[in-house]
């Protein structure tokens, strides 16, 4: 990424050099005091096969909702793998600005994947199972891979399912970033084609688009996925205090501890609610 980020010049180098002060910023309010290094990050930047890259390009087959990752991050490498946005044919360029947005978002949200806590067990005494990530954010796995919450229904709008919680809330904040970061930069976004509904995804301010290039797909697919399940899951659940739980999510999720975030349930709904909510019945059995 370093190579990329030293060749940005203009309206892209202006918002990236404001966003990643800004990401240092907001993660050093969470705790964090390190940022992924660039050489951490792995960028495609041609395809034979053309295509359009960005942080919704597939690069990676499509994933259960639960894990959803666009495209990319490696935990057992450390390492996020990413695309350039843009046409990889070359045919069009990108507005002003946008290849800089886009790998904001992405550089951002995967920050939030680098910082997550992980704390990993052996599973000689648990069923011969070897080494297993038994604790990541504020989910839990056993060493036979059942996981604390389990899948949300087919088609519903809301969830419970940690993952896709943790998922959202990573997005949360990438576009937060990216929304300050372009007000910093002074820009506005593009009037049409897929530059204008990609504007609108890193900035959070996007619903769906009409679906006219798989791009666009893969970007409905990620909001009908995780933005909506989790804009849904903060109103039902945090209500006029949603910003706060996300507040408690972010930082429970980066640091590896429940205590405030069960708290904070317990004070508005009683004793044991992230039980209630999250515990699935595999995971109790």
């Amino acid at each position: 990424m370093d190579e990329v980020v030293g060749d940005l010049f203009g309206a892209d180098a202006e918002v990236l050099t404001a966003g990643l002060e800004l990401a240092r910023d907001r993660f050093a309010s969470l705790g964090q005091a390190e940022l992924p290094p660039m050489e951490r990050v792995f960028m495609a930047v041609e395809s034979d096969d053309g295509g359009f890259g960005g942080f919704h390009d597939r690069l990676l087959p499509e994933r259960a909702p639960d894990d959803t990752q666009a495209p990319g991050y490696r935990y057992v490498q450390a390492a996020a793998v990413i695309s350039l946005y843009g046409d990889r044919t070359g045919m069009t360029s990108p507005a002003p600005g946008m290849v800089g947005i886009d790998l904001l978002h992405a550089y951002v949200h995967d920050c939030c994947h680098y910082l997550t806590f992980r704390s990993y067990r052996l599973g000689a005494g648990d069923g011969g199972y070897g080494i297993h990530r038994s604790q990541h954010g504020i989910n839990f796995r056993r060493a036979s891979g059942s996981t604390y919450s389990s899948r949300d229904p087919e088609g519903s709008t809301s969830t419970r399912n940690l993952g896709v919680i943790m998922e959202g809330a990573f997005d949360v904040d990438a576009t937060t970033v990216t929304r300050e970061a372009v007000a910093r930069a002074g820009l506005s976004c593009p009037a049409g084609g897929i530059d204008h509904h990609a504007f609108l995804d890193a900035v959070g301010e996007l619903q769906t688009a009409p679906a006219t290039a798989p791009w666009l797909e893969s970007m409905n697919g990620y909001v009908r996925g995780i933005n909506a399940p989790y804009g849904a899951f903060l109103s039902e659940v945090g209500g006029p205090d949603s910003g706060n739980l996300h507040e408690v999510i972010m930082t429970a999720t980066l640091n590896g501890t429940l205590a405030t975030l069960q708290s904070w349930l317990d004070e508005r709904y009683g004793p044991g609610e992230f039980t209630a909510l999250f515990r699935s019945g595999a995971y109790a059995a």
